[in-house]
């Protein structure tokens, strides 16, 4: 009976530890494209990891831990698709989306280009 409870007590420690990654399909994100509304991309990428809002430009972060964290970016505007763009984080043990701009991350000109006007 003991060590069915140690196995059991493993086991939920080990599942607990898994849900720390985050591991979305980041290639689910060629179905995205310039123009589509939040709805379309929640339905194809699910909920993003983080998201921020700056004036009126939404800004979505998608990531995936692995031997090296991949991200990616997306940028609203008036809650349509403006740009998308993928980086490289921070190489870190646990959840990537601890790491959102980090590494080679950068504001896309075109969303340089918006804010720069307002």
């Amino acid at each position: 009976m003991k060590k069915l409870i140690l196995i059991l007590m493993f086991s939920s420690l080990f599942m607990g530890c898994s849900i720390m990654y985050t591991t979305p399909n980041l290639s689910k994100s060629s179905k995205v494209q310039a123009g589509m509304t939040t709805d379309e991309v929640l339905k194809i990428m699910g909920e993003p990891v983080i998201s921020e809002l700056e004036r009126n430009i939404e800004e979505w972060h998608y990531c995936s831990t692995g031997s090296e964290d991949r991200f990616l970016a997306m940028f609203f505007v008036d809650s349509k698709l403006v740009a998308k763009k993928y980086y490289l984080g921070k190489s870190e043990v646990g959840d990537c989306s601890l790491f959102v701009k980090t590494g080679d991350y950068k504001v896309p000109s075109e969303i340089q280009a918006i804010l720069g006007k307002e």
